[in-house]
């Protein structure tokens, strides 16, 4: 449990955050030009919430940067971050895990991390009643060994399903994979709450949800490269302070949710947009915890078929937001 780490409250550090936030406002001024920060999102979702909310609120803005957001397939984004393409990565953290795992790992770290109430669902064929009665059958992934590859296997796995006995298809993102389950070319695969909320209005049946309570989603994890952490320093603790003001601007006002939501994923269906919302609450953050890495490292040695060694001091370091509580909690008054 975090309450054991030896870490500020997130009520404390949220207040920490803000007052930061606050106090960088007044000393730098708006006249100052902004600096630039390239952050490449690795999916079009609702996780994405936060990001949003800064954007359009001119949150950034007011911290002084000029966020420029980017989006790009997993293994493209890390490719573009090593090459200084892109400042940091903004994403589920299975594909960027598994260039740290290769014998001369590239000098990335993860910093801070926004888990969301996201779930994913292995939907079927309305005739398909149970995990067990996909042997034999086909199902759809974006592409072999992908995140949502490993999605699957860890849900056939619990069932005592051998992933061999199922073959697997790659149909593209959650719209192909949804055309191939509609016109049957595949049994199912496995959707996010409101692509799987679409099938289910179809007649297709969601059998098994990935996330349990001692399972959570892995959360958007942001990896930069280590020299970062010296040369961009101030800009990478003023867009984490903005995202968290953004986080709490995000949970008070829904219709703001709702509104980028329909903008940014072009979704219409009032139920839909509605379960887009719901799978889009911030659930977590600024820690990437020791739990979420652990399932996110079990999730992409499924998707891999492989064991992956990699430790959590390794891949996390979490100075930057311990810094900024520490400077905060420090000042008098």
């Amino acid at each position: 449990m975090e309450g054991k780490v030896n870490r500020p409250s997130l009520s404390r550090l949220l207040f920490c955050f803000l007052a930061y936030f606050a106090l960088f406002i007044s000393t730098e001024g708006g006249a100052q030009e902004r600096e630039r920060l390239r952050v490449s999102t690795l999916f079009l979702g609702s996780s994405l919430l936060p990001i949003w909310v800064a954007h359009d609120q001119g949150i950034f803005t007011r911290a002084g940067l000029d966020v420029q957001l980017v989006w790009m397939q997993s293994g493209l984004s890390t490719s573009a971050l090593l090459a200084g393409e892109v400042d940091a990565i903004f994403g589920t953290p299975q594909i960027t895990l598994t260039a740290l795992a290769a014998k001369n790992p590239p000098p990335l770290v993860a910093i801070a991390a926004w888990g969301s109430a996201s779930e994913h669902w292995l939907v079927v064929d309305s005739s398909i009643r149970s995990v067990k009665e996909l042997e034999n059958k086909t199902l759809a992934t974006s592409r072999p060994k992908s995140a949502d590859h490993g999605y699957i296997i860890a849900i056939l796995e619990r069932f005592g399903l051998d992933p061999k006995r199922v073959t697997f298809l790659a149909a593209g993102g959650q719209g192909g994979r949804l055309a191939a389950v509609q016109s049957g070319r595949v049994a199912g695969s496995v959707f996010n709450r409101y692509y799987t909320l679409r099938l289910k209005k179809d007649g297709y049946r969601a059998i098994e949800k990935l996330e349990r309570p001692d399972y959570p989603f892995p959360p958007s994890t942001l990896f930069v490269r280590k020299d970062s952490l010296q040369n961009k320093r101030k800009a990478l603790q003023s867009f984490l302070v903005a995202l968290m003001e953004a986080t709490e601007r995000q949970k008070r006002d829904k219709e703001l949710c709702l509104r980028l939501i329909r903008k940014n994923l072009r979704l219409n269906d009032p139920e839909v947009v509605a379960a887009a919302y719901e799978d889009g609450v911030t659930l977590s953050y600024p820690f990437f915890t020791d739990r979420q890495f652990q399932v996110a490292l079990d999730l992409m040695s499924k998707g891999l078929g492989q064991a992956v060694d990699l430790s959590y001091k390794q891949v996390v370091d979490t100075v930057l937001v311990e810094e900024v509580a520490r400077s905060v909690a420090a000042k008098p008054g």
